[in-house]
């Protein structure tokens, strides 16, 4: 019977400190993993601050004037300009007179008017552009890309739904030629195949 008391206490001690052993690893896998996990807003702070894909959109701050490759009365100007600490980029831009649709079912005259805000998605890895204007669609168009340095170029597509039933996809193209030059192609992709509908050359003013 001695035996046997003495039996199970060693057993229930070996039992106690194996347990114990198991929870204070775990305690301190636990600490460890804490002490690894970055702090959730800092985090957040850092990727929302601007880095060296937000630089490619600064090198076209600045004013320029635009002209359709095709058509000589599709021109006109365009600001950009860096804002909150150069995390964005406002985007500005007039062009010609046209009708324009405004409210109670009338249209009246007014220079083309679009404004546009660009930046980069540092979780996404991914340029992101919206877009609004005075003269077609109700939406505010998002778009997102990729830039090729090998081309230097910018490469977005979105959905267009202008009309209920009737979903466009597109494609902008813009290819810096050097600091004062660029150029933006704009397709419409219809069974996967690219169809071109206009290109703008851009010229800065100086």
């Amino acid at each position: 019977m001695k035996n046997k008391k003495t039996k199970y206490s060693i057993f229930f001690k070996t039992a106690i400190l194996i347990t114990a052993v198991v929870f204070t690893v775990r305690i301190d896998a636990f600490a460890q993993n804490d002490a690894k996990q970055p702090d959730p807003m800092e985090q957040m702070l850092s990727l929302s601050a601007p880095g060296a894909n937000h630089l490619l959109l600064a090198q076209l701050v600045g004013n320029w004037n635009f002209q359709d490759a095709k058509l000589a009365f599709v021109k006109g100007t365009l600001t950009r300009k860096a804002i909150y600490s150069g995390r964005f980029f406002l985007v500005e831009l007039t062009g010609g007179k046209l009708s324009v649709p405004v409210a109670n079912g009338q249209m009246k005259e007014d220079n083309y008017q679009s404004m546009q805000i660009e930046g980069y998605d540092n979780p996404r890895k991914k340029f992101v552009m919206t877009s609004i204007n005075n003269h077609i669609g109700s939406d505010i168009q998002e778009q997102t890309g990729d830039y090729n340095p090998d081309k230097k170029q910018f490469t977005f597509i979105w959905d267009d739904l202008l009309t209920p039933g009737a979903l466009v996809n597109n494609k902008r193209v813009l290819t810096v030629i050097d600091q004062d030059h660029y150029k933006e192609e704009y397709f419409e992709i219809n069974n996967g195949k690219d169809i071109k509908v206009r290109e703008l050359d851009y010229n800065r003013i100086k």
